[in-house]
């Protein structure tokens, strides 16, 4: 799984609007079996690790599983009730469906790019 570097969150910190989002995540039929509660967790994900990174020794970026501000984003973007036991659901199937991966507490989110 090619996870984002410390260079793609670099760039990506420089989007408009609120939140970034894939387009391919939504737009692709690669990701159309996906869930849409589940696309949401990973832009969730995906936007606390922009404000907010930690990395490994190679430069990896990743979000620890309990990180507050992932509840707070999700229901901002899923307009419902989240807890830290739905997070901890969504991040199993985003494991499931590959586009994360555990490693203990810390979450590797696979990178998703439009493919030209």
């Amino acid at each position: 799984m090619i996870c984002y570097h410390k260079n793609d969150i670099n760039d990506l910190k420089n989007h408009e609007g609120k939140y970034y989002m894939p387009s391919a995540l939504f737009d692709t039929m690669q990701y159309k079996m996906v869930r849409l509660e589940v696309k949401w967790a990973y832009v969730a994900c995906l936007n606390v690790m922009l404000e907010s990174p930690s990395y490994d020794n190679e430069g990896n970026a990743y979000i620890k599983d309990d990180h507050p501000q992932m509840i707070e984003v999700l229901k901002d973007l899923a307009h419902k009730k989240v807890d830290q036991q739905k997070v901890d659901g969504y991040i199993q199937e985003l494991e499931d469906c590959g586009l994360a991966h555990r490693d203990g507490r810390n979450i590797y989110l696979k990178k998703i790019s439009n493919i030209f």
